[in-house]
Parts: structure tokens; C-alpha cells; sequence
């Protein structure tokens, strides 16, 4: 089983990067039709574990 690419740090992403409205990456605006799921991540914010579900855009979507 292959390892995810490494992602920004969650604090580091705005709350549209975060909640899969913009692309990870760059940030530009996704909608269904344009959004490449990256799986689903554990982090932990405020000291707290959470399970977030990024997206990205084509060009940085990996393939």
C-alpha cells in the first residue's frame, strides 16, 4: 500500500482549503466537476484528532 503525498499542514490551509472547496494546493474555488479527492487524512487541531477529506485541483490532484 502506497503512502499519500504529503499535504500543507492544516493550519497553515484557509476553512475553504480545509472543508474541500478550494484546492489544497493553490487554493483556487472547486466544484464536483473539477475536484480530485485526495483521501481521507487524520490530523489533529486544536489538540484534538479529526478526520478531514481534502481535495485538489487537476494540475496538483496527482493524476
Amino acid at each position: 500500500m502506497s503512502t499519500p503525498p504529503a499535504l500543507p499542514p492544516v493550519g497553515s490551509l484557509t476553512e475553504e482549503q480545509i472543508r474541500g472547496a478550494a484546492c489544497v494546493r493553490c487554493g483556487i474555488v472547486l466544484d464536483n466537476a473539477t475536484a480530485v479527492d485526495l483521501g481521507p487524512r487524520d490530523a489533529r487541531i486544536a489538540d484534538h484528532p479529526v478526520r478531514w477529506f481534502p481535495r485538489a485541483c487537476r494540475q496538483h490532484g496527482g493524476g
